[in-house]
């Protein structure tokens, strides 16, 4: 049985079809809520503001019963203004394509609609892989940075673009946290650095700085060599079977040091414009930070007003009916007749905001 040529590029359709497009990048090595669930906030068009906490670890004063309340100013508490990440794009599919759908045959116009939805899944990948880069980046830089033409850039030279999460120096390479020197002091590929003391410290330092603890660590691919050869740590690995099963196999073992650890080598990476695969995450670095949760950490989406019918209306006040707000990855499609073919717009309206800058660590392992 055919279908009509709405319900095969009709935006409704062509926008369910891009939501749901398996990534090209693999996030499942991440914890999954830094891209969905809680975190994952709507917000009307590209801006959006939310309130930037720094956190405090002071104490309220005592008052005389009875007697007046005391003044107090909230520290470390501003509101940020945000211009949102938009991406929009199109492709044109074949006069054949178009030929095919419009058919009354069931079996020629089914060829038709493979075809768009291969495309759609196919074109969908490159805007779910800008959305997972741009997280990436945030937390392995701290930042997000594009050039001129809107490429995302591994670093902030040649950008033109950058979006900045305000992460504190002290909270980045040797966590200087409060200035009285660096947590890492000494190189963790040397075999009698004490790392698991370090560790240690981060975790302290985490509570004081903010409130919130550390619960998961992104690492470079150089980290577990430094655990294994290391005399503190091994000698901990060495001692529980669980961690020994999983250092065998080539990971560092959950719960070591009070952490689910992830594997950022395999995953904080992206393919730039030239076809080069960039990393997001040094091969020495460990990313530190809390569990996901919107009171630290939010993905916005913004919303983007999709054409929902592909016919052309009589007036321009009939056509405002025609349009529906869509949250997040969008697409729809219009037929064009110079030539003959099916123009396929596609985009997304995002942004990762650290609301918490100081909840996340940087660490750089090898001063």
């Amino acid at each position: 049985m055919s279908k009509t040529l709405q319900q095969i590029i009709g935006g409704r359709n062509l926008t369910g079809l891009i939501q749901g497009v398996r990534p090209g990048i693999p996030k499942d090595v991440l914890p999954a809520t830094l891209f969905s669930g809680a975190s994952r906030k709507q917000v009307k068009g590209n801006t959006a503001s939310y309130y930037r906490v720094n956190g405090t670890r002071k104490t309220a004063q005592l008052a005389a019963y009875g007697g007046p309340s005391q003044a107090r100013t909230l520290e470390g508490v501003s509101e940020q203004p945000v211009v949102l990440l938009h991406t929009f794009e199109h492709v044109n599919h074949a006069m054949t394509t178009l030929t095919n759908i419009e058919s009354t045959d069931g079996n020629v116009q089914k060829l038709g609609q493979q075809e768009v939805d291969r495309q759609t899944a196919e074109f969908g990948d490159v805007f779910d892989n800008l959305r997972a880069a741009s997280v990436m980046s945030a937390f392995g830089k701290g930042a997000v940075h594009f050039d001129g033409d809107g490429n995302l850039l591994p670093t902030s030279s040649g950008a033109s673009v950058t979006v900045d999460f305000a992460i504190p120096a002290g909270n980045k390479d040797q966590l200087d946290v409060f200035g009285t020197g660096a947590i890492i002091g000494a190189s963790w590929a040397t075999a009698g650095t004490k790392i698991i003391t370090d560790l240690m410290e981060i975790h302290q330092a985490a509570i004081r700085k903010t409130g919130y603890r550390l619960r998961h660590a992104i690492y470079g691919k150089n980290i577990l060599d430094y655990l294994l050869t290391n005399t503190q740590a091994k000698e901990l690995i060495n001692r529980n079977q669980n961690f020994q099963s999983a250092a065998a196999g080539g990971m560092i073992p959950q719960g070591f040091g009070d952490l689910t650890w992830w594997p950022g080598y395999q995953s904080m990476f992206f393919e730039d414009q030239n076809g080069t695969f960039q990393s997001v995450i040094g091969d020495d670095d460990i990313v530190f930070f809390p569990e996901p949760d919107s009171t630290w950490y939010e993905l916005l989406e913004g919303t983007f007003p999709v054409p929902q019918n592909i016919n052309i209306t009589p007036s321009g006040g009939a056509s405002v009916g025609n349009f529906s707000e869509v949250a997040g990855r969008f697409s729809y499609a219009t037929i064009e007749t110079d030539p003959p073919s099916i123009k396929h717009m596609a985009g997304d309206t995002f942004l990762p905001a650290i609301k918490v800058p100081g909840a996340v660590f940087i660490a750089d392992t090898t001063p």
